[in-house]
């Protein structure tokens, strides 16, 4: 299929409204970014084209020229995730990358917030589980002055000890609000429960008896221990010279040397057991999330484990789950399935919401799905239409300069390939019905599903574990979804 042109959507834009003439600037270059990296995406056929070096300091870098506007984006991956959170300080991780801003040894608080504003560059800078992530996206003509503002925030914060105060107790405040939620009850509950207290088996956030204990040392000793150049990815893509930036980077960085951090080591699979979580609160829909391990990135069956799920609840409208339990039951608005595949194996998960007294419906209408696709072949429409949706959405990865520097980065960090753009096409194409069920049977285990429910429990009968087999795996309406529209992709 021929992909469509676009130009009368980004004809029609209006930029830099109300704004000051540096910040219309960003914003129109952004806009003129987006039609323009939207055609080269729509078109593209192989990864961005990209020069890669090792800096004397250990650091990755990836350079992908991109010529057409004057515009820079930046993306970093620091090996400093929650994954490398210490016990009993669950959370250190994510308040260090809060706490970069606040303030370095020649930049107050307010001082780093204006220099940001003064080159009208969009910047970010949080912990994830794997790694944290650092990206600013400002004009080609403000190079010097964007690299200097970042490495200066990277390398060399001051931790001031109000500000450290201000974020911890911002950040408790939030987990107190969250509290609220049923869904985060839940998958806080859920991650606890399968991952105990393995680097993935607490939030990002922490805990809030770990985050009050958080001071200025705990912040500063972690970040000296992980904020490392050889546990660092840097991506860069827009009107620069790959030799230009590899010597603005070598230095910029040279003072950042390589510390004595070993690589991160996962501890062993937990054996896999059957568990309910049943969680008492006054509300009239129950929040479910059901599911047990999933599967890593460089797990050779990824792309079949992809397909799988898009027909079984990552599709919207079109997957089974949303049919089975929204379209022909009524039982729920929202259904769906996804795994999290991390650089270890993260976690598989169907998450829903239904009333009170229909909860156990529901999840006897999620393990039919379970038995139906592990059991018997996908229809032909459903594998082409996984198929087609995966890989034609795949460009949406790549429609603007910070998408475009992101995807860089990932694809260093799981060591994809330089090909990956067009690999990525043709494994998902290569996949077959029999593929389907076969990872369906392997990555698909009813036994040892963990169920988790967030609901008013006096109304409610949570089934005990095994789940699927507590409920019956059988029965429910089956069918193919009515069609819709569906949610990007998992990564």
């Amino acid at each position: 299929m021929r992909p469509q042109r676009s130009t009368a959507r980004c004809g029609s834009a209006h930029a830099g409204i109300g704004v000051g003439p540096r910040r219309a600037a960003s914003r129109s270059m952004s806009w003129l970014a987006t039609c323009v990296l939207s055609a080269w995406a729509a078109t593209a056929a192989a990864t961005p084209p990209a020069a890669r070096f090792t800096l004397s300091n250990g650091a990755r870098l990836v350079v992908s020229e991109q010529h057409a506007l004057p515009l820079v984006a930046i993306d970093m991956f620091i090996d400093a995730g929650s994954r490398r959170d210490p016990g009993g300080q669950e959370g250190v991780a994510a308040l260090t990358a809060d706490l970069l801003t606040e303030g370095t040894e020649r930049r107050s608080a307010e001082e780093v917030s204006r220099a940001f504003d003064a080159i009208g560059a969009a910047y970010s800078i949080a912990a994830g589980v794997d790694f944290a992530t650092a990206n600013m996206k400002f004009l080609s003509k403000d190079l010097a002055a964007g690299l200097d503002l970042l490495f200066d925030v990277l390398l060399h914060p001051r931790f001031p000890e109000a500000e450290v105060a201000r974020r911890r107790e911002a950040t408790l405040a939030h987990m107190k609000a969250e509290e609220d939620e049923p869904g985060e009850v839940a998958e806080r509950a859920f991650l606890k429960a399968i991952f105990a207290d393995g680097p993935y088996g607490h939030p990002v956030i922490g805990y809030p008896d770990a985050v009050r204990k958080l001071t200025r040392k705990e912040v500063a000793a972690f970040y000296s221990q992980n904020y490392r150049p050889d546990g660092t990815i840097i991506s860069v893509v827009g009107d620069v010279s790959a030799s230009d930036i590899r010597e603005r980077m070598e230095k910029a960085l040279r003072q950042w040397q390589k510390g004595t951090a070993v690589a991160f080591q996962y501890p062993p699979d937990r054996p896999a057991t059957a568990t309910t979580v049943a969680i008492n609160k006054p509300i009239t829909q129950a929040n479910i999330v059901l599911g047990h391990m999933g599967i890593a990135r460089d797990n050779p069956d990824y792309y079949p484990v992809l397909v799988m799920n898009f027909i079984l609840g990552g599709g919207g409208f079109s997957s089974r789950l949303l049919d089975n339990i929204r379209t022909k039951a009524g039982l729920a608005y929202s259904v769906a399935s996804f795994f999290t595949p991390n650089k270890a194996p993260g976690s598989f998960q169907v998450v829903m919401q239904t009333k009170n007294a229909s909860t156990t419906d529901a999840i006897r209408r999620a393990c039919a799905e379970f038995e139906r696709i592990r059991t018997e072949a996908v229809g032909d429409d459903e594998l082409n239409d996984a198929r087609l949706y995966l890989t034609g959405s795949f460009p949406l990865k790549l429609d603007s300069s910070a998408k475009m520097a992101s995807f860089l980065t990932q694809v260093e960090f799981f060591n994809l390939g330089d090909d990956y753009t067009d690999t990525f096409k043709q494994r998902i194409n290569a996949v077959t019905k029999d593929d389907v069920r076969r990872v369906a049977q392997k990555y698909l285990q009813p036994d040892q599903l963990t169920l988790v429910v967030v609901s008013d429990l006096s109304n409610v009968q949570a089934p005990t574990a095994p789940v699927c087999v507590e409920t019956g795996s059988g029965g429910g309406d089956q069918g193919t979804g009515a069609g819709g529209h569906k949610p990007a992709p998992v990564p």
